[in-house]
């Protein structure tokens, strides 16, 4: 098919579709903070940079190097707190203006494949992704990644051109390095650049991009080997890295764990990021998606193999490798780029065999299948996002997640306001007590042992727990110790409407007088004496500022 973009004009397309971004991203921007632990850990490890100049888990007592999640992200989130950043909707910015660039370095990486129209109907089918847009929001590398691997794939591309300047090829190796160091998952890519280089017999510029990239990757790989928190090499072979208990698998259980992801993936996590919901339409859809992404894909790789026809093989299987418990549009998300660009191909010979009328309604007919549901995903999601921000506004930052995380986060913050320092303190979420509270805790065992729950207590010298009604699982474990041991532990304060949600103390051992033999469900628990809190009085502190409690300490 013909491209009849003006071509006086060769910016346009590209300028309509960063527009179109930024207006789906702005109109479904969510200023509340998200409940999920990764968030917590980024700023956790952008506070750690910004304040001591070391890349360590300072929610931990033990305050160990962190040696899990690559350090460019949570480097651009301390370069924003040295700025004056100290709210969550100051740090999202960062990925918000990463899903845009995204949806512009696609736009350019189309463009040489399927023309600008083409282009520009593969960046807007990305934009208005179900997945893109809601990552779009959260403190999370993701976007971050994305943006990296697609400026590397765009840059790449250039490199392969007869007589190209040799500065495309070190953009294209620049961006794959900080792909790799935004997210481990960049490793496909790394791998991709490597054979591409090899297939091209480009011995020096192979030998340059391996000392740019290994000498640091290295350096990061070695200090995964010392002490730290578990790294993504160790939990790959675990049944679920949450769950270590459950054991490992070996090469047969690869083999289990790979068919059930492809078909997670291909009926569900797949399609559900780009036109969300669930059902059959969305497995139908995936399914034809997948079908005509990799026909595209099958095309292309006869004519030319080049670093993207490399990379969605390797982080195909990648994902499919991956523990069950990992899968998710999260991890699609560097697929779907790819899938829409491979598709345009392929729909864009399929129009040309049909000719006229009838081309022209094949392309008009997978726009449809795409944006429209698309489109009201997205509409959803402005009106999700309306309704958090008003509840946020008038009930507190954490207040669309309901009464139970409200009461968590508003225990934090007196906790942090009252506790001696140095406190030890056993959760059931450490890193977001941790930016609500700035003192270190552990996770109370996942044991139903109430014997256990004590003696984890004692080993890390725990004086404080708290048991919230964040998920249940505090009331399952914590629970269980809290009826057989009563008298091993006091009250300190108490949270919520209908205090519901407990700062305990731990009695010392020689406090703790005799256990009941069976346990009661009735408990009637002891005020704790004074020297248990005596920062200030007992009375809840508000939580409803969207500054984040952690970064006031960049102030003082």
């Amino acid at each position: 098919m013909t491209d009849h973009t003006d071509q006086r004009k060769p910016w346009l397309p590209l300028g309509v579709a960063l527009f179109i971004s930024g207006v789906v991203v702005a109109a479904a921007f969510n200023p509340a903070p998200h409940n999920g632990g990764d968030n917590a850990a980024y700023v956790t490890l952008a506070f750690s940079l910004a304040e001591h100049g070391s890349y360590t888990d300072l929610y931990d007592p033990a305050a160990l190097p962190h040696t899990k999640y690559p350090p460019v992200f949570p480097a651009l989130l301390a370069l924003l707190m040295m700025l004056g950043a100290r709210t969550w909707t100051a740090l999202k910015t960062v990925a918000a203006l990463s899903t845009i660039a995204t949806v512009g370095f696609t736009y350019l990486w189309a463009q040489r494949r399927v023309g600008r129209l083409g282009a520009l109907g593969v960046s807007v089918a990305l934009a208005l992704s179900s997945a893109m847009i809601y990552y779009s929001h959260w403190v999370l590398s993701d976007p971050l990644f994305l943006t990296f691997t697609m400026a590397a794939l765009w840059a790449l591309e250039g490199a392969d051109e007869e007589g190209a300047s040799p500065w495309w090829l070190a953009a294209g190796v620049a961006a794959a390095g900080l792909a790799y160091f935004t997210r481990s998952a960049g490793l496909p890519l790394l791998v991709a650049l490597v054979a591409w280089l090899v297939l091209r017999k480009r011995w020096r510029h192979l030998s340059i991009a391996t000392v740019a990239i290994g000498v640091p990757a290295l350096a990061w790989f070695l200090r995964g080997r010392g002490e730290g928190v578990a790294e993504y090499g160790a939990e790959f072979w675990m049944v679920d890295p949450y769950q270590p208990a459950l054991g490992t698998v070996g090469l047969g259980g690869l083999v289990g764990r790979a068919l059930n992801n492809a078909w997670t993936y291909l009926s569900a996590h797949g399609p559900g990021g780009v036109i969300g919901g669930g059902g059959g339409y969305v497995m139908a859809f995936g399914f034809v998606l997948t079908g005509v992404a990799l026909t595209g894909w099958f095309r292309s790789a006869r004519m030319r193999i080049g670093p993207a026809e490399l990379f969605l093989p390797l982080y195909v299987g990648l994902i499919l490798l991956w523990p069950e418990v990992w899968s998710g549009d999260r991890f699609a998300l560097p697929l779907y780029p790819l899938f829409f660009g491979f598709g345009a191909l392929a729909l864009r010979e399929a129009s040309t065999r049909l000719g006229g009328s009838r081309g022209s309604a094949l392309i008009g007919i997978a726009c449809l299948a795409v944006v429209l549901p698309a489109g009201r995903g997205w509409l959803d999601s402005i009106q999700q996002a309306s309704g958090c921000a008003r509840i946020s506004r008038d009930n507190g930052a954490w207040a669309c997640y309901g009464p139970g995380v409200v009461d968590f986060a508003e225990a934090a913050a007196w906790m942090g306001r009252v506790l001696p320092e140095g406190s030890a303190v056993m959760t059931r979420k450490p890193r977001l007590f941790y930016v609500m509270s700035s003192l270190p805790s552990r996770t109370f065992p996942f044991d139903e042992d109430p014997a256990v729950q004590l003696a984890e207590a004692d080993r890390v010298g725990a004086r404080y727990i708290v048991l919230d009604q964040w998920d249940g699982l505090a009331g399952r474990y914590l629970g269980g110790a809290l009826r057989r041991y009563p008298q091993a532990f006091c009250t300190v304060q108490a949270f919520g409407e209908e205090r519901t949600t407990y700062v305990l103390g731990v009695k010392p051992l020689e406090s703790r007088g005799a256990s009941n033999n069976i346990p009661v469900e009735e408990v009637r628990v002891d005020a704790c004496p004074a020297d248990y809190a005596p920062g200030g009085t007992l009375e809840a502190t508000s939580s409803s500022s969207a500054r984040i409690p952690l970064l006031d300490g960049l102030d003082s």
